[in-house]
This record gives structure tokens, sequence and C-alpha cells, in this order.
């Protein structure tokens, strides 16, 4: 698959810090290497990311998904996972790992075990917080697509959620009930 090219205008997904606009590009010299630096701006507005042209990929930007995307992410999340306790410190790196991704798959599968963590009182440490950065990462990405308020796909999101943990709960009950990816 062909890396995607950006240009100034251009909204893409940055996995730090989610949406950003591209604002331009500027030719610098870092490290006694020049290359062009994309200028990335989220919608606060508040910082600017210059990310060299040759490292896009490798960091994970991305363009955003597209409606029909969002609609299959909603959808997946509704189906449960297997949740696992690991190594604490293990699992904290795979956690942020996983958010360094900016994989929308991969964090939304994170947010359904936290959020299976969260609604059995068995959330740790800084879980919660992971929970409430894939949440923000995943609800800013909808308000982007579906132009919604982020009300509305926090609303959208969280039904999602709760319909997954219902589901789990159903699944848990019957004899040899098992989640899947």
């Amino acid at each position: 698959m062909a890396e995607p090219t950006f240009k100034t205008g251009d909204m893409v997904v940055e996995p730090t810090i989610g949406i950003c606009t591209i604002i331009g590009v500027k030719r610098m010299t870092v490290d006694g290497k020049e290359d062009d630096y994309f200028i990335l701006n989220p919608p606060s507005g508040s910082s600017k990311v210059y990310v060299p042209r040759g490292m896009m990929a490798k960091r994970g930007v991305r363009p955003p998904m597209d409606k029909e995307e969002v609609r299959r992410l909603l959808t997946k999340i509704k189906t449960p996972v297997q949740v696992s306790r690991e190594d604490a410190r293990q699992q904290y790196l795979e956690y942020r790992d996983t958010m360094k991704s900016g994989d929308p798959n991969k964090i939304s599968k994170l947010l359904r075990e936290l959020y299976i963590l969260d609604q059995s009182d068995d959330l740790k440490g800084k879980e919660k917080e992971i929970m409430d950065q894939a949440r923000n990462f995943l609800i800013d990405e909808i308000v982007y697509v579906r132009e919604i308020s982020k009300t509305k796909a926090a609303e959208q999101l969280d039904e999602a959620l709760k319909v997954m943990f219902k589901e789990k709960q159903a699944r848990d009950k019957k004899p040899g009930g098992k989640e899947k990816e």
C-alpha cells in the first residue's frame, strides 16, 4: 500500500494529539539534516507540531477515517472482547503502545477492555487515564468525520460501549459463553 501524500490544508490524525490540520510545510535543518517538515495544528490551535515529511508514516500520521469506517468502528465496539490481566507494568506499556499507534481499531479494542474493567470495578492506577485518552481520541475523530458535536459523538460512543457490556454480561451468564475479538 502506498504512503498517503499530504499537502497544506489536509486534515490528518497524528497519534499523540489526534485530529490536526496541516497548516504548512517548512524547510528546516535539524541535527545537521535538512528536510521538509509538515506543520500540524490541532483544533485547539494551542500548539504546532513539526513532523519531517519522511517520518509521517512512521509516526502513524494518517488521513481521518471516512463515514463508513466510523460506522463500522461503532458497530465493532458493540462486540465484547476478552479481557486478560497480565503484569501491570507490561500491560501499561502495551496500552501506551496502542495509543501511540493511532490505529482506531486497536484503540477501540483497548477502550472496550478498559470499559469492561471499569464497569467491573477492576480498573487500576493509570488505566482510567488511558481509558479517557482512548475515548477522547475516538470522540474527536467521530466529531470531525460525522460533523457533529462532541456531546453527540460521546453519546454515540458511550451507547456502543453500553451495548457491548450488556452483551458481555449476557454471554458470561450462558454456560460456555465466550467473548471474541
